[in-house]
């Protein structure tokens, strides 16, 4: 190369080719230009002409050839270096499109009712993660109007809250529809009944839902229309609580029966309760952005489930009937 040559070189901006950069990587990788040829899916004197090339582009002697082999020069071991560093942060990126694409890796962020985070919810996340390992789901119990905040402002990607709750700011949909149930100790007297009225529960003892549950209102209603006064023993803000002591025989009580399932092997029975009243869920998701296919998944897997739920319950938590 001469003097002038590479003056001008030096003066001017390089025109680099990201092939250039390909070649030259793998010959460093594989030590020949037969091999690197190999690696790239091309010949071997493509993989010459493209490291002659870079080499005048570069104004730099990159190789020496002995005995038929290219030599690295010095000048070609820190170059390599730094092309190093880049193909190391590309690769990570491909590896990440690589997992979200096929499902390998992401989170999940769903904010939830605390009788469906402590009732039905935990055995479909179960399921989920078995086919579904790399994923983290992460999970807040907490009121529906918190969960529809949550929601709409994008913290959440999922909410599942009752039907009732002002839903502003998000899409919805129905997940699921069910009715309450008289939940009770295995012992209790009542425990062999097919269905249980407000009437039947006249003078027993009574844990009572939290006077700020819409539900209070419903069961209130019910048992003065049916001239029933049962004793409350207790009254619980969570319906997983009023399960926990009436497991203890403290008295019956009245819940969702998505709170029964991970309760029913240990002594809990739960009876459909008269006269009927409907629980029912909904579905919010942000009205704003698409969710990921990972949320897109959990979603199919949790509208299944609460659908087999809506039939006939989950085949080993079915309720008395």
């Amino acid at each position: 190369m001469s003097p002038d040559t590479g003056k001008a070189l030096h003066q001017t901006p390089l025109a680099l080719n990201h092939r250039y950069i390909e070649a030259f990587r793998a010959v460093m990788i594989r030590g020949t230009a037969t091999e690197a040829a190999a690696m790239l899916h091309t010949t071997q004197p493509v993989i010459s002409k493209l490291i002659a090339r870079f080499q005048q582009v570069s104004g730099i002697r990159l190789f020496e050839l002995r005995k038929s082999r290219l030599v690295p020069t010095p000048e070609a071991h820190i170059l390599f270096s730094t092309i190093e560093r880049s193909y190391i942060g590309l690769e990570q990126i491909g590896q990440t499109l690589a997992e979200l694409r096929g499902l390998h890796s992401g989170r999940v962020q769903i904010g939830c009712l605390p009788s469906m985070g402590m009732g039905l919810l935990p055995q479909i996340v179960r399921t989920f993660l078995d086919d579904h390992p790399s994923i983290q789901v992460a999970i807040e119990t907490v009121d529906s109007n918190l969960v529809r905040n949550s929601v709409a402002s994008g913290r959440l990607d999922i909410g599942i809250t009752m039907r009732q709750v002002d839903t502003a700011g998000t899409h919805v949909e129905p997940l699921v529809r069910a009715r309450a149930v008289c939940v009770m100790s295995a012992d209790h007297r009542l425990a062999t009944r097919k269905s249980i009225s407000a009437k039947d529960l006249d003078g027993l003892a009574y844990i009572a839902v939290s006077r700020n549950d819409s539900m209070r209102a419903v069961l209130d209603q019910a048992f003065t229309k049916q001239k029933s006064t049962p004793i409350v023993v207790a009254e619980t803000t969570y319906a997983i609580t009023t399960c926990m002591l009436a497991l203890q025989g403290v008295g019956v009580g009245i819940v969702s029966p998505l709170v029964v399932p991970p309760l029913h092997k240990a002594g809990l029975v739960a009876i459909p309760f008269l006269p009927e009243v409907p629980i029912e869920l909904v579905l919010l998701t942000p009205l704003d952005h698409p969710l990921s296919q990972v949320a897109q998944a959990f979603v199919a897997r949790l509208k299944l489930a609460c659908e087999q739920f809506s039939q006939c319950g989950l085949p080993e938590h079915r309720l008395v009937s």
